[in-house]
């Protein structure tokens, strides 16, 4: 998720990329530094919400953008929606530890 938003951060104009910078920032030293975390449970949790935090941010920034389109809005929120929503489930099937997550019933063949 943080390599997603600090691609999209990237692509923003300079102006909007100033003014959420500390927001980036936050996200990739977070991303960063959960890498060598003694507790990366509490690192992962710090880098979900700097995730949140920046995307809603990118979010609000379209929002006020009078280039960006109400439908580009929309398809934005449901981009970065969808990739919360993958991250929150990769967090779930990790949790469950190895051979945790269910399988998928073998295909029948006929």
């Amino acid at each position: 998720m943080a390599r997603t938003l600090h691609g999209r951060w990237r692509r923003m104009s300079a102006r909007e990329r100033g003014r959420l910078e500390p927001l980036a920032a936050d996200v990739r030293e977070r991303a960063l530094d959960l890498r060598g975390s003694s507790d990366p449970e509490a690192a992962g949790l710090q880098l979900r919400d700097a995730n949140v935090k920046l995307a809603d941010a990118m979010v609000e920034s379209a929002e006020a953008d009078p280039d960006v389109t109400a439908a580009e809005v929309v398809q934005l929120r449901e981009d970065l929606s969808r990739e919360l929503e993958r991250l929150v489930s990769a967090e779930i099937s990790a949790s469950r530890g190895p051979g945790g997550a269910r399988k998928a019933p073998p295909e029948r063949q006929m």
